[in-house]
């Protein structure tokens, strides 16, 4: 195996395991920019499928000497057909794999999937669930759904028909202000399309819950995506206004029959009384290690380059007819033997 395979290895391993103790090294940098925090929890768990994907990809076409895209796609053959019984005892260590890639793939793909039609399911339901006492009005410029609800509560429903929801119990316990407050915090919801980064967390948490690194994405990307949205609508009204509209609705009534579905953003998600701090205390720069930072920005794109490395020549070179199980041919040398004389 080449050094960029075996380092895309270790890096598999080492991330797998030690990638949440380093991004939670970098906590300041994220308190004070969640964006930027919202950029390494998506980039590492992403990055660490990669390197686990190209790693299967090319251990097969070494092991199976597959040389460029057909070579690539003759030694995937050959390895299904040991895996399904053909017996080639010599393209086994190639058949494992490509089955260890082929594991992650469908695995990714069936949660994929079924994550997609939960959330579907669980946003018709809401529609249908509050479709009789749902009114729209028109405030701010955007359009907002008002739910009879006692329970104050505002949120957002992504996908195509996507939109921001009140209860009357919001509108009776806020005022004005901190009303036009919590809409922009989720329009910006809306706007950044963060229902993809926590559903992409999700996803990969729950395809691979034994890795530590994918079973922390979902609960640090929903903290981050409140701070982002918390930050927009507290450049708007005044942080000091959003932290007030939080705690008095973290502190209002609440009622078990809650309207918003599992799909949605609501804004008092993740950890209420943390954020309120966030939003009161003295903005101040980042601090910390530089170090930590630095590595969780270089890993991601150190991974890429290998990736495309050892994948590229697999793709791209001259290939060999493995499909028939001949090896690619030996070059001719046209260097005489000792003893003999060259062409006269």
């Amino acid at each position: 195996m080449t050094p960029l395979l075996l380092g895309l290895s270790a890096y598999a391993v080492a991330f797998a395991l030690l990638g949440p103790r380093l991004l939670h090294a970098c906590a300041h940098q994220q308190r004070a920019a969640p964006r930027f925090g919202l950029a390494l929890w998506t980039a590492l768990p992403t990055s660490w499928i990669v390197a686990v994907l190209a790693v299967g990809l090319a251990a097969t076409a070494q092991l199976s000497g597959g040389l460029g895209l057909a070579g690539l796609l003759h030694a995937c053959l050959r390895a299904l057909q040991v895996i399904l019984g053909v017996h080639h005892p010599d393209d086994a260590p190639a058949a494992l794999a490509l089955c260890g890639s082929l594991t992650i793939l469908i695995r990714l793909g069936t949660v994929a999937y079924r994550q997609a039609r939960h959330d579907h399911k669980q946003r018709k339901a809401h529609r249908r669930g509050v479709s009789s006492s749902m009114q729209t009005v028109h405030r701010g410029g955007r359009l907002i759904s008002i739910v009879d609800s006692p329970t104050p509560a505002a949120y957002c429903v992504p996908g195509r028909r996507s939109a921001i929801v009140l209860t009357t119990g919001t509108l009776r316990e806020l005022p004005a202000r901190q009303v036009d407050a919590v809409i922009t915090h989720e329009h910006a919801h809306l706007r950044g399309r963060h229902h993809l980064f926590v559903a992409w967390g999700t996803i990969l948490a729950t395809a691979f819950p034994f890795i530590p690194l994918l079973r922390s994405a979902p609960h640090e990307l929903a903290r981050l995506v409140e701070w982002l949205a918390d930050d927009q609508a507290g450049r708007r009204h005044g942080r000091p206004l959003v932290a007030r509209a939080l705690a008095t609705m973290a502190a209002g009534p609440h009622s078990s029959a809650s309207p918003q579905p599992e799909a949605a953003l609501t804004v008092t998600g993740s950890n209420v009384l943390d954020r309120v701090r966030r939003l009161i205390e003295p903005q101040t720069k980042a601090r910390g290690a530089r170090w930590p930072v630095s590595t969780a920005i270089m890993a991601p794109i150190l991974v890429l380059a290998a990736t495309t490395a050892v994948l590229l020549p697999a793709v791209t070179a001259d290939p060999a007819p493995l499909c028939q199980g001949q090896q690619p041919p030996t070059p001719i040398s046209t260097r005489p033997t000792p003893g003999e004389t060259g062409p006269e």
